[in-house]
């Protein structure tokens, strides 16, 4: 399963506890890739440099957990900032490869994530880019869960059993899907 959402979002701070409590396996994209790729860390600003270089890596790093048989839910995006005001959707080829079987999209006002964004040391942002770039990543998701034909379940800044119930839902459906 995916949870996707613009950066500050809360998908990490509110996953740790999902999963925690649910027995799932939390990983985030950006962690995955560091590891596979042996990178120290990402900017500040959150701009991503060799999309498709990161997207192979992250593949790799999720087929290597799911050899693990344990219910991953990946903490990532379905489009990246290259840029101020610069934004790009990952190819739907790698969801198809990352074997996603549903998405649990996080949304919040772009003012709530400016001031985390800020919190965090990132000033980069302003609410128009966030609010671009939540629609864009709204839009791609739709896009790759049609293409796919796995469920999309969008929440406003839920609450950690509004989340754990989302995920719980997804995944009742993927284990009743016919193959």
């Amino acid at each position: 399963m995916e949870v996707a959402g613009v950066h500050a979002v809360g998908k990490t701070y509110l996953l740790r506890q999902v999963c925690a409590n649910e027995g799932y396996r939390h990983a985030t994209a950006s962690q995955l890739i560091k590891e596979q790729r042996g990178l120290a860390n990402w900017a500040v600003s959150r701009q991503v440099d060799c999309v498709e270089e990161n997207q192979r890596a992250l593949v790799a790093a999720v087929e290597r957990l799911n050899s693990l048989m344990q219910t991953l839910v990946l903490d990532g995006h379905f489009v990246l900032r290259v840029g101020v005001n610069r934004h790009q959707a990952i190819d739907v080829d790698t969801f198809a490869k990352l074997q996603v079987t549903g998405v649990l999209l996080l949304e919040a006002p772009p003012e709530v994530v400016a001031e985390r964004l800020a919190q965090r040391g990132d000033e980069t942002w302003g609410a128009d880019e966030i609010a671009a770039f939540a629609q864009h990543e709204l839009t791609h998701a739709q896009a790759v869960c049609l293409h796919l034909g796995v469920p999309l379940v969008r929440l406003t800044m839920p609450t950690v059993e509004q989340a754990s119930h989302a995920l719980r839902g997804l995944k009742s459906l993927m284990t009743t899907r016919p193959n």
